[in-house]
């Protein structure tokens, strides 16, 4: 899994992959007055509310992120991940590491899987709710993160400005040839930008997150594409299919 913007308030890079962040504030902050630019403020709302809006949701996305060695050394690792998300309560994901080790998750409003196929392992966890509260818990009470957990949020605006010091509105870019909003934010712990496609359909097409207060700044960058919004999501997409033969083993429990 890797860490995101709200959960890096309570976690460090986890070593399975997903993503958030969190600190003290960067020492660029505390040199000069953050300055909040009113159209990047615009801009991310917008992405909100549309995604918000969407009963459903599903996309694909490269990820790359540092895996810093006891030297020092940043091992760039990288994961492709797919992501299925229907509200309030159903959610899968797969996320197949660049060693071709994989992990999916599915929940179907009542139980959480996890089937770590190199491990030969599934986990379950029975927890009735919402893919909010689903994504809250798995933090705060087992520190697990979600691939991409920052965008399935029903208000993605509260959770990336929860600690935004400073925002910049950076003009537009091409990504994979689509023109885009490049916006940069400082976070408590983490500087990260953000690039939202500037039409109708305002889907973030690339993120990257700077973690400026771990030791050796490690950094989160992302591609995402082939995004689905408000479309048709059948049912058996939720629920779990593990393969017999696969060990269960306790849900990790934060240590």
């Amino acid at each position: 899994m890797y860490q995101s913007i709200r959960a890096l308030t309570a976690l460090a890079c986890a070593a399975t992959g997903l993503l958030l962040i969190s600190g003290t504030p960067s020492a660029k902050a505390q040199e000069a007055t953050p300055q909040k630019d009113e159209k990047a403020l615009a801009v991310l709302k917008g992405m909100s509310d549309y995604l918000a809006g969407a009963t459903s949701v599903s996309f694909r996305a490269r990820t790359f992120y540092d895996v810093v060695q006891e030297s020092g050394i940043k091992i760039k690792v990288g994961r492709m991940v797919r992501v299925r998300l229907r509200r309030p309560d159903r959610l899968q994901a797969t996320a197949i590491r660049d060693d071709g080790d994989a992990t999916t998750v599915w929940f179907d409003g009542a139980q959480f899987t996890v089937w770590r196929r190199a491990a030969n392992q599934t986990m379950n966890l029975k927890l009735s709710g919402t893919t909010d509260q689903l994504i809250d818990e798995l933090v705060e009470k087992h520190e697990v993160q979600l691939p991409l957990a920052d965008l399935l949020y029903s208000n993605v605006n509260d959770t990336f400005s929860k600690d935004m010091v400073s925002s910049e509105y950076l003009g537009l870019r091409e990504v994979d040839g689509v023109p885009c909003h490049h916006l940069s934010f400082e976070s408590t712990g983490a500087d990260w930008q953000i690039w939202i496609e500037a039409d109708a359909t305002p889907v973030p097409r690339r993120f990257a997150i700077d973690f400026v207060t771990q030791d050796h700044q490690p950094q989160f960058f992302a591609q995402l594409d082939a995004w689905s919004v408000g479309g048709e999501i059948e049912d058996y997409h939720f629920k779990a299919a593990v393969p017999e033969g696969v060990e269960e083993v306790p849900f990790a429990a934060k240590q």
